[in-house]
């Protein structure tokens, strides 16, 4: 289930991406007009809006990464967790049944 409440970050890309796409139609309202300064005005426009798709695209993995790499850290915590005191972690996982098994009785 998503977070009914999202994030800022995440509320600024879901902009930025809307502000990408009226600019893109803006430059596709351009069409082929002439002149100086709509060409450079194009231009301008062309190299921004690749630049932004590539950050938001690099963000997203990396940010991908990040979340694979908390991931992968608490799994190695587990792991050792367990492979030390192995009757803490039954003890542990028996006490978390037996309180869900409680919760879902009725």
């Amino acid at each position: 289930m998503r977070n009914e409440n999202p994030q800022p970050r995440d509320v600024a890309q879901k902009e930025l991406r809307e502000v990408l796409a009226s600019t893109e139609a803006l430059l596709a309202a351009l069409g082929d007009q002439g002149g100086e300064a709509i060409d450079e005005l194009r231009s301008r426009l062309t190299n921004t809006i690749s630049d932004v798709k590539k950050e938001l695209g690099s963000s997203f993995v990396a940010s991908a990464r990040e979340k694979i790499a908390q991931a992968r850290d608490t799994v190695t915590s587990v792991n050792e967790f367990v492979v030390e005191k192995p009757w803490t972690a039954v003890a542990i996982a028996a006490g978390v049944g037996m309180l869900a098994g409680l919760l879902l009785k009725d």
